[in-house]
């Protein structure tokens, strides 16, 4: 297997001459930015570039998302509109390099802006002369924070929702209400491949040694299911490493019939951590649940994990503060378990960096009151397990809504404890109180033991307060082992806030106290602080942890340290001790510039005191375009050498074109989508032989600008997509050529799998106006009125377009597409304002666009 993995490789590199004469060139540093604003996510992810120690921001997708009047044109190289009030005209004009504002015009660095195909990127530094804003990058966390220096008319619609309260919304998106794309599950379909190929060359202890591994993870449709396969070998371990799972997902709750399930499978697989019982562990088994698969894992815990290529880390944010980092394990995958959730805001971004310099992000928002199930609901999660030492694990929990916020829990857990298989029975309640979370729950072991749990979530001041009591008789478990002096009582302290530390910016603080009192009175505190701040391109985050034992007394610390100047990326951290024996344990420091294109360099240096020991590091990597490849180089002073190269190429297949694509990023745990943009000259909703595709359109993903155009088939291939929940893609009606040219339908929803590619159809139709005047007769007089509602009804007599005259009675009904209509003014208005009107008026639009006006209306006083 292993020298097939070798082979499939050789023969992608023997095409690597061509793959790389198609890779883009003379690209900045492409970032991919969450957008906050106030406490509301505005988009997940908007495209920036670095350019030097400038970050360029798309000036369209901005000012689209804070509600300011600015288009832009990139293909024209001109952007125009309004600041805030129409009296600030705005107009950008790339080809003389110059703006002006409000009648003022001036010019600008043409190096501060770039104009792409979906946009016009301006720098942060010319964005805020410009616009009444104030944006912070915070380069660690990937997140663009807007503070906005005059009220926005986004601010004032947010506040009249009530989703300016409402921390991790996303209040700049709402559900447009696309209908579903259904795509069938395939007997088999080619996968979507990621797959790596690492050598070595060690030198250490007077003996040289050399390995080469290869891994693949797999991911695609098999049986009428969703299928992953992990597969890793080398040649110092030539047994391969397996892992197969089968399954499905479905957030509508659809699966197994009368279970409405939302998602089961089987094969390699972790379990749930169960709280105070058991923790999750990987092996072989099947599980079963309806629970919601945006919801968190536990009512005020969650749990992050998923499949890592090998080589490749992910930090752990919350709520802007950096929580952990880890790396992949033997099986390929990461695991950061029980993740606690406060009162209000949850906002956790998983921030995924891989060996050639790749970033990826992905972010998820848990509002707790959100975690309540709705009355009369009930949800379960079923799974039989057994881990890779052979012990097997049931656990089988539900919860039931009881009332609003009254939410009662059951379960039975069977989980190996010391070598022997325990039973465990839960019982618990959760309820909200004002602005309060009350929680207890009881957990009987079958052999006698017992914990009870008691529990309040609340917010003082603007910081989440979480308080918890466990009591303990005789229990044990895994998480709980047997002992001669054991637990009684354990209790938690945790608060969660942020300090003020410039007018725009605050700094995260997370303080958490646990103390244990055992049997014999003797106790244990543990205090751990957290401190992250993003002040003048620099992140810093400085961990405390102390422990108090009653006759040993310990505090240890971390600081870390990451700033971006100009190309340049800089990351330290210092590991130290405080106390009577303070010391510094260890230092390490790394460099990462961009070279051109791509292409990355990086230098790195750590030091052990303890040892001691310093160790050097060096590397080169291309992480642009078909394939990804590196080199890297480390020596210790103790005379350890090692040498090593990787090389990654991720390829899925487009059916549509019969064409492989590759690409230098990860894509098995992603979705895809191949769509088609045609004109439906017949109206069929279907592309004729003879019907036009159209190029260059492009598209948004839900709600956000999406890079991907059409090509001169009218096809794009819409990739990188997140997979297990709802979609929505639209067309970006800025980008079609043709003003009158309207979709069809205005986009389609639907539920990305992995290593799947669907296929989209959207016709794009002629569209035409119809416009007139509202006369007014009252006492033989005919005057134009303004304010009165106009509606379109089609030959199904529904709703299809309104519009409102103006102050002169003239009135405009856009993108009407082929159809027979009948225009009316609104009945509920005649009535309101006691009107009478001469009667609607049948139309009928035909498909070549020719406008259709003069289609004058008169309205009268009602007879008394």
């Amino acid at each position: 297997m292993l020298a097939l993995g070798f082979l499939l490789l050789a023969c992608v590199l023997v095409y690597a001459p061509a793959l790389s004469a198609q890779e883009p060139a003379g690209e900045p540093e492409l970032l991919i930015l969450e957008v906050r604003l106030d406490q509301s996510v505005l988009s997940g992810a908007i495209p920036a570039y670095e350019v030097g120690e400038h970050t360029l921001l798309p000036l369209g997708e901005l000012a689209r998302l804070l509600t300011i009047a600015i288009q832009a044109q990139p293909a024209k190289g001109v952007a125009s509109g309004f600041v805030l009030s129409e009296e600030r005209g705005f107009s950008l004009n790339l080809d003389n390099a110059s703006v002006t504002l409000a009648g003022k015009t001036e010019s600008f660095d043409p190096a501060l802006v770039l104009a792409e195909p979906d946009d016009i990127y301006v720098a942060v530094s010319l964005l805020e002369e410009w616009l009444p804003l104030a944006l912070e990058i915070d380069r660690a966390g990937l997140s663009l924070n807007v503070t906005a220096l005059e009220a926005l008319p986004l601010q004032a619609r947010l506040a009249r929702e009530g989703l300016g309260d409402r921390a991790g919304t996303p209040g700049g998106y709402e559900d447009p209400g696309y209908p579903h794309h259904e795509q069938p599950y395939r007997l088999w379909s080619m996968p979507f491949i990621d797959q790596t190929l690492t050598t070595e060359l060690q030198h250490k202890n007077g003996r040289t040694q050399g390995d080469a591994a290869y891994t693949a993870f797999l991911t695609g449709d098999l049986l009428g299911m969703e299928s992953s396969l992990y597969f890793s070998s080398s040649q110092q371990a030539p047994s391969p490493d397996i892992r197969a799972t089968l399954g499905r997902h479905d957030p509508d709750g659809n699966l197994l019939g009368p279970l409405h399930a939302r998602s089961f499978q089987f094969g390699s697989l972790s379990t749930p951590s169960v709280e105070n019982i058991s923790r999750g562990i990987s092996g072989e088994g099947v599980t079963l649940s309806n629970r919601p698969l945006t919801r968190p894992t536990s009512f005020d815990r969650q749990t992050f994990e998923g499949d890592l290529p090998p080589g490749w880390d992910v930090e752990l944010y919350y709520n802007g503060a950096l929580l952990g980092f880890t790396q992949a394990d033997a099986d390929g995958r990461y695991r950061f378990e029980d993740q606690p959730l406060s009162y209000g805001r949850n906002d956790f971004r998983l921030i995924f960096h891989g060996p050639l310099g790749e970033t990826r992000v992905e972010q998820y928002s848990f509002p707790l009151d959100q975690s309540m199930v709705l009355p009369g609901d009930f949800q379960y999660s079923v799974t039989e397990h057994r881990d890779e030492d052979g012990q097997s694990r049931t656990i089988a929990q539900f919860d039931l809504g009881i009332a609003r916020a009254l939410t009662a829990s059951a379960g039975l857990i069977r989980a190996p404890v010391d070598g022997d298989e325990t039973l465990y029975s839960t019982l618990g309640v959760r309820t909200f109180w004002q602005s309060l979370s009350l929680g207890g729950g009881l957990v009987q072991a079958k052999d006698g033991g017992s914990l009870a749990e008691f529990d309040v979530q609340t917010r003082i001041g603007g910081v989440a307060v979480d308080a918890s009591r466990l009591l303990l008789t005789d229990f044990t478990s895994e998480l709980f082992p047997a002992s001669s002096d054991p637990i009684v009582t354990q209790d938690t302290l945790r608060l969660t806030g942020s300090l003020p530390l410039t007018s725009r910016s605050r700094i995260p603080v997370t303080l958490e106290a646990t103390r244990d009192e055992r049997e014999s009175g003797r106790t244990r505190t543990d205090v751990s602080a957290r401190v992250s701040a993003y002040v003048y391109r620099t992140s810093l985050t400085n961990t405390l942890r102390w422990r108090d034992s009653g006759d040993l007394e310990h505090t240890t610390g971390s600081l870390q340290v990451s700033r971006r100047v100009r190309d340049m990326s800089l990351r330290g951290q210092v590991d130290y001790q405080l106390g009577s024996e303070g010391d510094i344990s260890s230092l390490a420091l790394s460099a990462e510039k961009t070279l051109t294109d791509g292409y990355r360099g990086t230098l790195g240096i750590a030091h052990t005191f303890a040892s001691p020991e310093t160790r050097y590091s060096a590397g080169f990597t291309k992480n642009l375009g078909r394939f990804g490849l590196g080199v890297n180089a480390g020596y210790a002073d103790t005379g350890d050498i090692a040498l090593g190269a990787q090389l990654f190429i991720a390829m899925g297949r487009d059916d549509r074109r019969a064409d492989w694509r590759f690409d230098a990023k990860p894509m098995a745990n992603t979705g895809a989508a191949s769509v088609r943009v045609f004109l439906d000259e017949d109206n069929d909703g279907v592309m004729g032989a003879n019907e036009e595709p159209l190029q260059g359109a492009g598209f948004t993903v839900n709600g956000g600008r999406h890079r991907a155009r059409t090509d001169a088939e009218g096809i794009a291939y819409v990739d990188h997509l997140p997979v297990k929940q709802h979609l929505d893609i639209g067309i970006d009606n800025a980008t079609l050529a043709d003003p009158q040219w309207a979709p069809a339908i205005a986009g389609l929803r639907l539920v990305p799998r992995p290593g799947s590619v669907t296929r989209l159809e959207i016709p794009v139709r002629m569209t035409t106006e119809i416009d007139g005047t509202v006369y007014l007769q009252e006492e033989g007089v005919e005057r134009g009125v303004g304010d009165i509602e106009l509606e379109l009804l089609n030959d199904q007599q529904e709703i299809v377009a309104r519009t409102t005259s103006s102050w002169d009675g003239f009135y405009i009904v856009p993108g009407v597409i082929t159809g027979d209509y009948r225009l009316r003014i609104s009945p509920e208005q005649l009535q309101r304002l006691n009107l009478s009107d001469s009667g609607s008026i049948e139309l009928s639009v035909s498909g070549d666009g020719a406008f259709i006006s003069g289609i004058n209306m008169t309205v009268s006083p009602a007879s008394p």
